[in-house]
């Protein structure tokens, strides 16, 4: 019977959409169990009416990919960007994955659309711990450091981040008054960050400001 074969498909597509949207559910993001839930229901019916309207003899790929444009959009309005940071760009992608599952539902291939909804966990799950390690030790952060205004000033603040193992991307300078004000934006382990920051503030000659 062609309605229990739709059912089924439907309760897969609520199950695997169900699991991704959990874990985002967890992690708090903008796109959480009902959204995700929806976005794969609502790819599996379209793939399901583009066969029941259609027939055998009419291309189905029509609504399919409408499907990947429309979500497209939906992604989009997921990303945000503040000043050099883009966030929401894991939300967007997680979102037309899921629509990717639905579709795959839709169209009676649960063995893959089981298999892509374990890769979607394993990559949120897994590759989230080592994107975390690896943003441990890659952390940027800035400095503005008032420093005496000395010839040897600028030499012996690069020797500070080289003892604290950061890496400079990028230093300015000006004077101001009888100091030297001096920006610098570092890369590195938190923890270095953190050393540095204790050895700035215990300093008699150096004076961190707030950026």
């Amino acid at each position: 019977m062609p309605e229990m074969t739709y059912v089924v498909r439907l309760i897969v597509a609520v199950l695997l959409g169900g699991l991704i949207g959990f874990e985002r559910e967890l992690r708090d993001k903008p796109a959480g169990l009902r959204t995700i839930i929806l976005i794969c229901v609502g790819a599996c019916v379209f793939t399901i009416l583009s066969e029941m309207i259609g027939g055998p003899d009419w291309n189905s790929t029509r609504i399919a990919a409408q499907i990947v444009t429309g979500i497209g959009f939906l992604g989009a309005g997921a990303i945000i960007r503040d000043r050099q940071a883009v966030f929401g760009l894991t939300t967007a992608a997680t979102i037309w994955a899921v629509a990717a599952i639905g579709m795959a539902v839709g169209f009676g291939e649960l063995a893959l659309a089981t298999l892509g909804t374990l890769v979607i966990l394993v990559a949120l799950l897994v590759f989230d711990f080592i994107e975390h390690w690896v943003g441990e030790r890659r952390d940027i952060q800035d400095y503005n450091i008032v420093a005496p205004n000395t010839d040897d000033a600028l030499n012996c603040i690069g020797a500070m981040f080289a003892d604290a193992d950061l890496s400079i991307r990028k230093r300015s300078c000006y004077e101001e008054g009888s100091s030297f004000v001096v920006q610098v934006v570092a890369m590195g382990a938190k923890a270095n960050h953190e050393r540095l920051r204790i050895r700035i503030a215990r300093s008699d000659q150096y004076t961190l400001r707030r950026s």
